[in-house]
């Protein structure tokens, strides 16, 4: 089984095709943090 880096385990998989996320958690906003990219960097599809 796979564990991060803190030790917990990973058992399923996330993908966000969004960088809009506001829950403050170290997945979606880790220490060092700069901000979220302006719409022109945005990918599209």
């Amino acid at each position: 089984m796979l564990t991060d880096r803190f030790g917990r385990s990973i058992e399923y998989l996330r993908l966000s095709v969004t960088d809009r996320c506001d829950l403050r958690c170290t997945y979606c906003l880790p220490k060092g943090f700069k901000g979220f990219e302006e719409p022109q960097h945005w990918l599209t599809f």
